[in-house]
């Protein structure tokens, strides 16, 4: 097994994850015009749903005042002691008063994180994610994110 493929412990406890960053940094179609910031808050459960994918709930919202509600799992893999690489997925919906248009109130959000473990048990990181209504509209923008992270234990 490589170590790519080894799970987190069991023994890790759920999680509140804070976000900040830039969203629509990338531009890869005329439909997203600006880059603005995003605030993000996740919470990463503990229980182990399947071979160490484990349920997560965030908020997120922009400048633009889009918000995003969404459900989803996620999977952490130990790279070394101290540090983490995270996949996540998850489905929700979107609200905007003004900002890009995201085609559809459903949205997908795809990521992966890379955090180093801290000695009191947080993590500090950086996220690269995808959001995208998946075709579900014609209007199908997708916008990438960048950001940094700070994870905090729930003891």
């Amino acid at each position: 097994m490589t170590a790519l493929a080894s799970p987190v412990t069991a023994q890790e406890p759920a999680r509140v994850v804070l976000g900040a960053g830039l969203t629509a940094f990338a531009r890869h179609n005329e439909q997203v015009r600006e880059t603005t910031a995003f605030l993000d808050l996740d919470y990463r459960g503990s229980t182990d749903l399947w071979r160490g994918v484990k349920p997560l709930v965030g908020l997120g919202m922009t400048t633009q005042s889009v918000a995003y509600v969404r459900g989803g799992v996620y999977r952490d893999f130990n790279l070394t002691p101290s540090w983490i690489f995270t996949a996540h997925f998850s489905a929700g919906a979107a609200a905007r008063r003004e900002g890009t248009d995201l085609g559809n109130t459903i949205e997908f959000l795809t990521g992966l994180d890379l955090f180093y473990r801290l000695q009191n048990g947080w993590r500090l990181g950086v996220t690269l994610s995808h959001v995208s209504n998946g075709g579900l509209a014609e209007n199908n923008p997708g916008l990438e994110n960048l950001g940094v992270l700070l994870a905090l234990p729930l003891h």
